[in-house]
């Protein structure tokens, strides 16, 4: 009897399959402009999102907004992360985008070497904000992004922390040491990068808050920057050690007075508008949120509390 060796040929790579969602950034609420962010992928056996790379690009189309933009964009990727780890395939079946500004397009099914690669691929087919790893120098979305730089051609960052800083260390001897070490030294505002970094402008022994503008002819980029100091009292308030000794935690914002000759009834319509979406999701999150009219009664707020709380 004749004997055959049967010959053993290389299988090709194994290809996995799941589900795909563009995550899309809209910067004016209403309006059909948008922008790929990121792909979510997912299926039963994990996920992957991938997050625009190339985010220095917004500076082309926002100029002194861009950073509030990208910020808006790393939030929305923190928040979608946890969501995916917990709802895997339902996170992009039925979505829950964490800001009003981050929609997520139509998913679909698909097929690639790995749950990164199916993510890579359609990023670097959909996204003008994307270099795909290897091809170019690209600009991490950890990387920090200095708010100031990135609106010095509009007239500066947001100033009302460092008003506030101010105004509590000349007003209430003591004070200072409860603010954050950027604040107290004056130094240009950062987001201090990825996910796991938060950060706090004032932490005092009763209350926690951070400060916010409501820019009235940049109201958009506004309220995604206090959208991400909101997520950061969250994260903040739930590393607290026990509900007993809980501190406060606000976000306190300065909105421009209601005779303020330069404010159009319109653009006060849209703060009144944007301060009720703002004040839902505080609620929502079971923090406090306030609206005051300048920095004397933010002070005073942040002084008041601690001594009478």
């Amino acid at each position: 009897m004749t004997h055959f060796e049967i010959a053993h040929f290389p299988s090709l790579e194994r290809s996995i399959q799941a589900y795909w969602a563009p995550i899309l950034l809209e910067p004016i609420s209403g309006s059909p402009e948008r922008l790929v962010v990121g792909v979510a992928v997912a299926n039963a056996d994990g996920f992957h999102l991938e997050v625009a790379n190339a985010l220095h690009r917004l500076n082309c189309l926002y100029g002194a907004d861009a950073g509030a933009a990208a910020n808006a964009v790393m939030l929305a990727a923190t928040y979608l992360r946890r969501d995916l780890s917990m709802r895997s395939v339902e996170a992009l079946l039925k979505p829950d985008p964490p800001l009003s500004g981050i929609v997520f397009g139509s998913s679909q099914e698909g097929e690639g070497k790995s749950l990164e690669a199916l993510a890579q691929s359609w990023m670097a087919a959909l996204s003008s904000l994307y270099i795909a790893p290897g091809t170019a120098l690209v600009h991490s979305v950890d990387e920090p992004i200095d708010l100031v730089a990135a609106s010095a051609g509009g007239g500066g960052g947001d100033r009302l922390p460092f008003l506030v800083c101010d105004y509590v260390k000349e007003h209430r001897a003591g004070y200072g040491g409860y603010f954050s070490a950027d604040l107290r030294q004056g130094r240009a505002r950062r987001m201090k990068g990825g996910s796991h970094q938060i950060v706090v402008d004032f932490a005092g022994p009763k209350l926690v808050a951070n400060f916010g503008t409501l820019r009235a002819h940049a109201i958009t980029q506004s309220v995604y920057l206090i959208k991400r100091r909101l997520w950061d009292l969250k994260v903040d308030r739930d590393r607290e050690p026990t509900p007993t000794f809980a501190r406060a935690h606000e976000m306190i914002l300065h909105r421009p007075p209601q005779d303020d000759p330069q404010v159009t009834q319109q653009q006060q319509y849209t703060i009144a508008e944007a301060l009720s979406a703002l004040e839902a999701q505080a609620d929502q999150e079971e923090l406090r949120l306030l609206a005051m009219d300048s920095v004397s009664a933010i002070g005073e707020r942040i002084i008041s509390y601690n001594i009478a709380a």
